[in-house]
Parts: structure tokens; sequence; C-alpha cells
């Protein structure tokens, strides 16, 4: 391949993105091999000699060979940048508003994550509507994501984030841009990408003081205590069946509860032992066999 002119390239990039703009329907796109070929005026067995080096630097499929879409955009960039022998053209296909590469998609979530920490900063809690919904459901997170979408026009939020980011990096939206984006957002909103009870989680922990008068960690800890207790309880003998009086005899000697665990069992075996042992107790030898035969009699009957 010849060596290109500024003039060359420039042309030649201009011709392709044109050509994804003219086709562009909302960021979906294709090009043909063809085109790119007559575009690039590069020779067909050079132009399939390097998809076939892409294939190898890239994992490339086959669906090269006929042309390609916003899908493999990346590849498309990867080559016109090794025919043209240029870098940074994921700018420029950004730039036409044909195709946002990651890094482009990062810059664009932390934007909106942005705007929705800014709009909370400024917002005035509703204790009123946050109660009503609080009592209407069960859990705090579900009362105040209701919460959320009724005083924040999240369709809105992100519309003018869209528009305001497009404008901010100078990036076209005259060829379905802005509908990429706003599918783009909806389609990661709530998951690891965009968790926007994560993001949202300082102002829902102040919420939560406001309305309760104490921090959300206080009743995690509270939640997660009962549950312990739960299956605790729910695990142990005296859950299932009615405890007779030996049992209860033995069970009330060595002081445990009624829904204790074996591990609670256990514990408590050897710290009376170490207390009433005759090498530690000269006096304690009947306690110790006492211990010893409760002890046993719990353990065999909780197998």
């Amino acid at each position: 391949m010849n060596a290109r002119s500024f003039d060359q390239v420039k042309s030649s990039l201009e011709d392709v993105i044109f050509e994804l703009q003219s086709g562009s329907n909302d960021c979906e796109w294709f090009i043909s091999s063809e085109k790119l070929i007559e575009i690039l005026e590069i020779r067909r067995e050079d132009y399939f000699k390097l998809l076939y080096t892409l294939r190898g630097e890239r994992e490339y499929s086959s669906k090269g060979s006929q042309g390609f879409t916003q899908d493999n955009a990346d590849l498309l960039i990867l080559l016109l940048e090794k025919v043209l022998k240029i870098e940074g053209l994921s700018y420029e296909f950004a730039k036409a508003g044909v195709y946002f590469d990651d890094v482009y998609l990062d810059e664009f979530r932390a934007y909106l994550k942005e705007i929705v920490l800014s709009k909370l900063e400024r917002h005035d809690l509703d204790k009123e509507l946050l109660l009503l919904l609080i009592s209407s459901t069960k859990k705090f997170e579900d009362a105040f994501d209701s919460y959320f979408d009724d005083k924040f026009d999240v369709q809105r939020l992100v519309d003018n984030g869209i528009t305001e980011f497009l404008e901010k990096k100078g990036f076209s939206g005259d060829y379905g841009a802005d509908v990429f984006l706003r599918s783009y957002f909806f389609q990661i909103l709530n998951t690891k990408l965009f968790p926007i009870r994560t993001i949202t989680s300082e102002y829902r922990d102040r919420a939560y003081y406001e309305i309760f008068g104490r921090f959300r960690e206080e009743e995690k800890e509270k939640t997660k205590k009962k549950k312990s207790n739960f299956r605790r309880k729910f695990s142990s003998r005296s859950f299932y069946e009615d405890e007779d009086a030996e049992t209860r005899e033995h069970r009330e000697f060595l002081g445990l509860s009624e829904d204790y665990s074996k591990a609670e069992l256990k514990n408590k075996y050897k710290e009376m032992i170490k207390k009433y042992h005759p090498d530690v107790n000269k006096d304690g030898l009947e306690m110790t066999q006492k211990i010893i035969a409760s002890y046993n009699f719990l353990i065999m009957k909780d197998r």
C-alpha cells in the first residue's frame, strides 16, 4: 500500500464516516467491504489480507468479509487505523455520532451519575410521602425506589443528561446518538454498570435517619440478628419436637436455652469443664462427671 498524503487520509476518513451517517438509524448501520475498498482505494487482496491479520489480533470472525456493522465497529476502526496509518479514530466516530466505544460509554455513565447526585443534593425530602410509601411496603429500599420514581422524572433526567453530554463533548446527535444512548442507559439501569441503589445510598441513609431518627446500619444489624436467631432456632432440635423432662433437666443443668445450637452446647461444655475439672478444681470431680453426662446425653439426642 502506497503512503497517503494528509489530504488523502482526511478525505477517505470523511467519506467513510459520511457513508455511516447516511445509513445510520439510531446508531445502527452497515458498510460493505466493497464500499470500503472503493473509498479507501485499496486492492482487494490487500484489504482481505488485513482482515486475516485482524482475525488473529482481535478474534475476528468471517462477518468482516461482508462488511461491518455497529456491533463490530471497533474492528472497523482498527482496520481504518491500519490502512490510513493514523490513531484515535474512536474519537472521530463518537464525534460523528455513529459509535461510542467503552471509554465514552464510561464517561457517559459517570456524567449521568453526577446529575443524579446533584439532583438529590438539592432535593428536599418529602417525609409525608416517604412515610406513606413505607407503610405500604415491607422494605425501606422498595419504598425509597418508589419515592425516587415519583419525585424524579428519570426519563426526562436522562434525556436532558444525554443532550448536555453530547453538547459538552462536541458529539453529533443528528444520527440517532440520543436514541442509542437512551436505550443503552435503560439497559444498564439497576445493573452493576449503573446500580441506582448504590449510587443513591448516601441520600437513602439520610432519609432513613430523618424518618426514624437512627442510622440504617443499626436496623441492618437488628435484621441480621433476627435472621441468625431464626436460623439457629430452625436448626435446633427443640424447634421440631417437644422437650421431655430428662432433656430439659440436662439442658438447664448446662445453662442452655431451649433453642440452643450444637455449637453452643460444645462451647458451654468446654467452658464448664475448664472451670470444674479436677486438674484445676480439687472439689470438682462430681461436677465434672455431671457435665460430661449431660453433654453426652444431649449430643447423642441431637444426632
